[in-house]
């Protein structure tokens, strides 16, 4: 339940509840700060009583009668336009004015493009060390595919899409096989002599095929792939050389 993890419960407030009960994040951040994300999904009901944590600094946790002071500076993110929520009756504006004290706006992905580099960067550094791998290169051509895509799902999508690419991969060099993004043209094609990705692995691997005469070796020396790598993607796409 939101509403426990948020403010906590006594010892058998509900059917699976700890003996003991627990504390909740508002106690937990106790003159310290809670991040609140996607405070749009909310229930109503869940709304009025953040509003009255907010208003008069104290929680009763479930089960209880008792209420507790607490001192939390709340940060609240929403991935929808709140005062759109607002006017559609999805969200309070009582709560909405009381959050938007200093709103900052981050716009998509799509619209800061410049920060792509510093954040694939980013995230590569934070999933290698956690994978316990050592950081590979990504080729010219992946980060030209990912300039040029507009994501839909922001950054989420740009961390799912990293960590895919480096289990696929394997520790190899990334490039433009090892993307999954969706395709935004009809047609993959050489310019200038280098194979860039439009539509997807498929038409790559088949036009790699074509340029090296139906050699399976050299077109996957050419996507800078393993052969088994490319011997699999043919398969999986039912190509033959």
């Amino acid at each position: 339940l939101v509403e426990s993890e948020l403010f906590g419960y006594q010892g058998g407030a509900f059917t699976g509840a700890r003996r003991e009960g627990m504390v909740g994040k508002f106690e937990f951040a106790h003159k310290g700060t809670l991040f609140l994300d996607e405070i749009n999904g909310l229930p109503l009901e869940l709304q009025a009583k953040l509003l009255r944590v907010l208003q008069q600094n104290e929680i009763m946790r479930l089960g209880d009668t008792r209420c507790i002071p607490v001192d939390v500076r709340v940060i609240a993110a929403s991935s929808t336009d709140l005062l759109t929520e607002v006017e559609t009756s999805s969200f309070r504006e009582d709560l909405y004015y009381r959050l938007n004290v200093v709103e900052i706006v981050i716009p998509p992905l799509r619209e800061r493009i410049e920060d792509l580099e510093l954040l694939i960067d980013h995230i590569l550094t934070r999933q290698c060390q956690e994978m316990g791998i050592k950081r590979p290169q990504i080729s010219d051509e992946v980060f030209e595919t990912m300039r040029a895509y507009h994501w839909p799902g922001n950054v989420r999508e740009l961390e799912n899409c990293i960590e895919r690419m480096l289990l696929v991969s394997q520790g190899t060099t990334i490039s433009a096989i090892h993307l999954p993004l969706r395709p935004q043209k009809k047609e993959a094609r050489l310019e200038n002599g280098v194979l860039t990705f439009h539509q997807g692995y498929k038409g790559m691997i088949e036009e790699a095929l074509e340029q090296c005469g139906g050699n399976v070796s050299m077109a996957a020396k050419k996507l800078n792939i393993a052969r088994s790598t490319f011997y699999r993607k043919m398969k999986e796409f039912g190509l033959s050389p």
